[in-house]
């Protein structure tokens, strides 16, 4: 979870594996939909 940014830099990624995403909002509002997957290679 990244509370104030708008980036997170993760530095345990394996550069041979795909990696799989989605973003997820949480406020006082309330917590929106996820977004579609993605893939990044």
């Amino acid at each position: 979870m990244v509370h104030s940014n708008n980036e997170y830099w993760m530095k345990a990624m394996d550069l041979q594996k795909p990696y799989y995403y989605c973003i997820e909002a949480v406020n006082e509002n309330g917590v929106s939909e996820r977004s579609k997957v993605i893939e990044v290679k």
